[in-house]
């Protein structure tokens, strides 16, 4: 009995538990947020995380957090690299970044720089090291992010994560999440950001698209639905950027008839009709 005792607490002192403090490096936020021990029980579900946008969420997205510290930040709205101002950006694509302290966010930004500016490649090519250690993973979307029902269950607990099931584990404490299989939950990132300083973010609008050109035609299927379900796609979440879910979401009509260019005159010619067909739950191109 004893043995079975510590292998309970064991599993508990391994398992991941959402930061709530203030960390000064990324190394430090990084390990508060590590989800490396989700592997012991969740091995497909963690690899295919891994070779998906989500693990590479800040990395794949440079440019335009670049753009938006130095051109709007910088130029436009004259203010600096807070944490506050960064959570615009990072609310998405680095949740976990609101328990950096101000000198690690200053640092953040400052390497998202970097990664773009940088004319040294050895230096670029460390700070996109760093900056990948920072992502969306297990803990954002199974506690932080089940936000979505603070209002009719409050506010995520610290040392709870919620899934489909809600199916107890010695390992850690689980609740069922009705929200977590619903597009609303895709849609608090893939659609527009209501920030914490009370302004409305538009730098995605998929969520819209799928609500008024999908849902209100009629279609029922939600992200899941096509991004996870659909083939066993899991927790890759493939998008746009694979051939394979672009074929399905895009339909192709091709007419091509041989023509006579001049009359009387034999010119070998073809006239090609091409018709691009939306298939998907969404506007294309969008993300």
């Amino acid at each position: 009995m004893q043995k079975v005792v510590w292998f309970i607490v064991a599993l508990f002192l391994t398992a991941p538990f959402p930061a709530t403090a203030e960390y000064k490096t990324i190394d430090e936020l990084a390990k508060a947020y590590s989800v490396e021990s989700c592997k012991s029980c969740h091995a497909k579900v963690h690899e295919e995380w891994q070779t998906s946008y989500h693990s590479q969420s800040i990395v794949h997205s440079l440019g335009g957090m670049r753009n938006y510290i130095v051109v709007g930040l910088g130029q436009e709205w004259k203010k600096p690299v807070t944490r506050e101002n960064l959570m615009r950006c990072m609310e998405c694509h680095a949740p976990l970044l609101k328990d950096a302290s101000e000198s690690l966010a200053k640092q953040v930004g400052d390497l998202i720089i970097a990664a773009v500016d940088e004319k040294d490649e050895s230096k670029k090519a460390a700070a996109k090291k760093e900056l990948s250690k920072l992502n969306v993973n297990c803990i954002i979307c199974h506690n932080t992010k089940i936000s979505v029902e603070k209002n009719l269950r409050g506010s995520p607990a610290p040392d709870v994560y919620y899934g489909p099931t809600g199916k107890t584990t010695s390992a850690h404490k689980t609740e069922k999440s009705p929200a977590i299989t619903s597009a609303i939950f895709c849609g608090q990132c893939h659609g527009i950001l209501g920030a914490s300083d009370g302004d409305w973010i538009v730098c995605n609008t998929l969520y819209g698209s799928y609500q008024d050109g999908y849902r209100g035609n009629g279609g029922t299927e939600t992200c899941q639905d096509c991004h996870m379900k659909a083939k066993n796609r899991g927790h890759r979440f493939p998008g746009a950027y694979e051939a394979e879910i672009v074929k399905e979401g895009i339909g192709l009509d091709v007419q091509a008839a041989g023509v006579k260019l001049t009359p009387g005159k034999w010119i070998p010619t073809a006239v090609v009709n091409i018709g691009l067909r939306n298939q998907a739950g969404h506007r294309i191109p969008d993300g």
